[in-house]
């Protein structure tokens, strides 16, 4: 992308922060562009399992996610921009991917850095109930999930407990950026308040924030799973990869929340299952509040 057309912002991640909803109330406002894909990943190196991320986006099409590795193709996501937008990229693998700082960084060292961080044992939870419902993850609990042979690839990836140790990642970014150019925003505190923390962010994108628009739905949250035994036929390689080139992966989506998505609360980490994983984490969220100058052992425990 040449410096003409350079990006404004970055949400970073992490991976199951609300970056979703993030996403959708920042390209409410009138002075932020955001492309229809949602996460382009052309600053990482992270690779998908599904082909067609692969395939350049349709116009105008929304995409959760494509990996985009040609300058051409991302700098025509944003065509559409006005001359007084804010363009935002909103790719979560730039947090996991330690190469995607230096790139950002190379590409706009004035670029705003937003950072999404949510309890690190809840994160992995949640990352695991999401790929669990998939398909990604056939392990039937956390437990042996945990246990489970690694897989990197980024559209599987179940590398839940070493995703929530933020410290590295955040520090690539703290190492490169001044800390004026960077945000950081507690998952808890975000929904508990999103219009008050919208606006902290508007602040801090330097726009107009007198007239709030935000979309307080929960976006991409993981509910029980009903109709278990047919969805895990309908995950199996030999039906799913012939309908992954008739239908498009959002159609899929819709069909699996359709006939397997519960109305019901998703399962819940038990404290006692938290409780060790913090213990776990430990170290690294000292570190991290160390870094970042806020005490999230008080947030998070």
């Amino acid at each position: 992308m040449t410096g003409t057309n350079s990006i404004d912002f970055f949400l970073v991640g992490a991976a199951r922060c609300g970056t979703t909803s993030l996403y959708e109330n920042l390209n409410l406002h009138p002075q932020i562009f955001l492309p229809p894909v949602k996460e382009p990943n052309y600053f990482s190196d992270v690779e998908s399992p599904r082909f067609d991320d692969y395939e350049p986006p349709e116009d105008g099409k929304p995409y959760h996610t494509k990996i985009i590795n040609s300058s051409e193709v991302y700098d025509g996501l944003y065509k559409g921009a006005l001359p007084n937008q804010l363009k935002g990229d909103t790719s979560p693998s730039y947090l996991w991917d330690l190469n995607s700082a230096k790139r950002i960084f190379e590409h706009n060292p004035k670029a705003r850095i937003l950072i999404s961080l949510r309890n690190p044992a809840q994160r992995a939870f949640s990352h695991y109930i999401m790929n669990y419902f998939t398909g990604s993850d056939e392990s039937s609990s956390f437990e042996k999930a945990l246990k489970a042979p690694e897989n990197p690839m980024w559209g599987g990836c179940n590398l839940y407990l070493e995703m929530s140790r933020y410290y590295h990642q955040v520090k690539e970014y703290y190492d490169l950026f001044p800390k004026e150019q960077i945000m950081i925003i507690l998952y808890e505190d975000y929904i508990s308040d999103i219009e008050g923390e919208m606006e902290r962010i508007y602040k801090f994108l330097g726009i107009d924030h007198s007239d709030l628009m935000i979309e307080t739905e929960r976006k991409n949250e993981i509910k029980t799973i009903k109709n278990l035994k047919l969805l895990n036929l309908f995950r199996k390689n030999w039906l799913r990869k012939p309908l992954s080139r008739l239908i498009s992966q959002e159609r899929i989506e819709a069909i699996k929340r359709r006939f397997f998505e519960s109305d019901k609360p998703k399962d819940s980490l038990s404290k006692e299952m938290e409780h060790e994983l913090m213990k776990e984490f430990q170290d690294d969220v000292l570190q991290l509040s160390n870094l970042i100058g806020l005490d999230l052992n008080k947030k998070w425990n």
